[in-house]
């Protein structure tokens, strides 16, 4: 009777200690806007005090940390979206193409937004599915406000427009382009950013 007493009690015991397992190991909580953002630009400037030269192969260890997180496809098709219906079907698809490239490209040159030598966070703002995180880059000497707008995608959120200095990024293209169109070819327009592209792919 004794023995039997003791085998339940040391099942209960076991089972116990499995209950309060279970209710204390909960799946990690998903990051926020604001934690994908801040993580993403911290990985990135870890790298750039690594390699005191920028090559090839260091903008490969940064395309590795910020492409997961940036939709370059949403915000070329908000930027080129509104334009295509005076553009042939294949026109508009090789626009958002190349657009594509050269947003993704332009942020690792220079005063692109993964080259600010540090970064301050004023503040997140989630709607919905929706997010915008206020911050700003230092580029040496030159702070630049840069807010991060961002949309959820599944358990996460990746960015999907900037705000440099209140200038909208989208918004800004889809002038430029709009107006570019207005006045050239669309032959032109694409040459146009062909060329900055390699511009841009010269640049250390």
């Amino acid at each position: 009777m004794a023995k039997s007493r003791f085998s339940r009690l040391k099942t209960a015991r076991r089972l116990f200690g499995a209950a309060v397992l279970f209710c204390y190991v909960t799946p990690a909580a998903a990051a926020t806007p604001l934690e994908v953002v801040k993580g993403t630009n911290e990985k990135v400037l870890a790298i750039y005090r690594k390699h005191r030269v920028v090559d090839a192969a260091v903008e490969r260890e940064v395309f590795a940390v910020i492409d997961p997180i940036t939709d370059y496809q949403a915000l070329a098709g908000a930027a080129i979206d509104p334009l295509c219906p005076k553009l042939a079907v294949g026109q508009c698809t090789t626009f958002k193409e190349v657009f594509t490239r050269l947003l993704r490209v332009s942020s690792v040159k220079k005063m692109g937004r993964a080259r600010a030598g540090r970064f301050e966070y004023d503040g997140e703002k989630i709607t919905g599915e929706s997010a915008v995180i206020r911050s700003f880059a230092f580029f040496d000497e030159e702070k630049v406000s840069l807010d991060y707008e961002l949309a959820r995608r599944g358990d996460t959120w990746v960015i999907v427009n900037y705000v440099v200095d209140e200038i909208d990024t989208v918004k800004n293209y889809r002038k430029q382009f709009r107006k570019h169109l207005e006045k050239r070819t669309f032959e032109q327009l694409l040459k146009l950013l062909e060329d900055k592209i390699a511009s841009l792919q010269k640049e250390k």
